[in-house]
């Protein structure tokens, strides 16, 4: 599987967040990951009456974003993203485009009156980095609830999973087979 992997923050976007997921998601996936030109934050999608910003319509503007073939585009934000049939999502990724979007908004403690724990929030970042991603290589949903490609319906279900591929999905990826579902 060639190509690299392209980071792109979105709005503000703590560097050092960034730094963390280019060095990590690298080393996890083997792939070069480099950081690509920041993007305006996207009035375009925002939802004054959700008080959110609707993923998609986003997805959308990542595939413009200049990239030789077979590299995939990873957007990150800080604020909080929906799709209709959902109350929020923690990323969404587009198989056919290439292009993954994770928020850091719902990741943070803090957004649930908590107190700061940086290392589990980079934990959490990783985490959902890799599954977006995931996506964009063609793996689906796991079963297993340790593996990263396990649905996280809930913060429990994305701490309770590690921030790598179960030995399925591994071999999947390495193989660049996609997955049924």
């Amino acid at each position: 599987m060639a190509g690299k992997i392209v980071i792109v923050p979105i709005g503000e976007v703590d560097g050092g967040i960034l730094e963390s997921l280019q060095d990590s998601i690298g080393k996890i996936l083997e792939k070069e990951v480099c950081m690509g030109q920041a993007l305006n934050p996207p009035d375009f999608a925002y939802n004054g009456r959700r008080k959110q910003y609707f993923s998609s319509a986003i997805l959308l503007k990542l595939k413009e974003v200049e990239r030789e073939i077979g590299d995939r585009v990873l957007g990150v934000v800080d604020f909080d993203l929906y799709v209709p049939s959902l109350n929020f999502v923690f990323g969404e990724a587009d198989l056919e485009n290439r292009v993954a979007i994770i928020s850091l908004c719902r990741l943070r403690q803090e957004f649930y009156g908590l107190s700061e724990d940086m290392e589990q929030f980079k934990e959490r970042v990783l985490k959902e980095g890799i599954h977006e991603l995931g996506h964009t290589y063609g793996l689906g949903h796991c079963s297993n609830p340790l593996c990263v490609m396990h649905f996280s319906n809930r913060l429990l279900d994305t701490d309770i999973k590690k921030a790598s591929l179960c030995p399925q999905c591994g071999k999947r990826f390495k193989q660049g087979r996609l997955s049924p579902d």
